[in-house]
């Protein structure tokens, strides 16, 4: 049996906030600050309400639900996310910030559809898996 080779354990380097943020967790907090920024755009929230109706709930303090735009079963706000229908894409660095805020703020309502958490992370999940077969 062949040994193996010991590969050295690179680890990222804290180049941020004085030493204790990596490149990666940066650029995580700016796309987080640009995401909470933009929570009420209101194309995305014209699509949230016309994924809605009145709720058919026995629970009367549940004015509305939703329906997945996948499944098409009916949820409370709680458990759907308004998704990008074109994805946003990564932000690495300063040259992705642009090209992430056009993808983050369309204008048309066609570009946003309502899923249920179950739904928009099964979503995430193979939109992640096809960024990685592209590297």
């Amino acid at each position: 049996m062949a040994k193996k080779k010991k590969t050295k354990n690179t680890r990222a380097q804290y180049t941020r906030n004085g030493g204790t943020m990596t490149e990666a967790m940066y650029f995580s907090k700016i796309r987080s600050a640009l995401r909470k920024a933009f929570r009420y755009w209101v194309p995305a929230l014209e699509a949230l309400k016309k994924a809605s109706r009145p709720s058919q709930s026995e629970n009367k303090r549940l004015k509305k639900e939703y329906q997945c735009n996948h499944c098409k079963k009916w949820f409370p706000n709680s458990e759907v996310n308004i998704d990008h229908i074109i994805p946003c894409g990564s932000l690495n660095s300063y040259d992705d910030i642009k090209n992430f805020i056009i993808a983050l703020t369309p204008e048309n309502v066609d570009a946003f559809q309502v899923l249920c958490e179950s739904c928009h992370n099964k979503k995430t999940q193979n939109e992640r898996e096809q960024r990685k077969k592209r590297k």
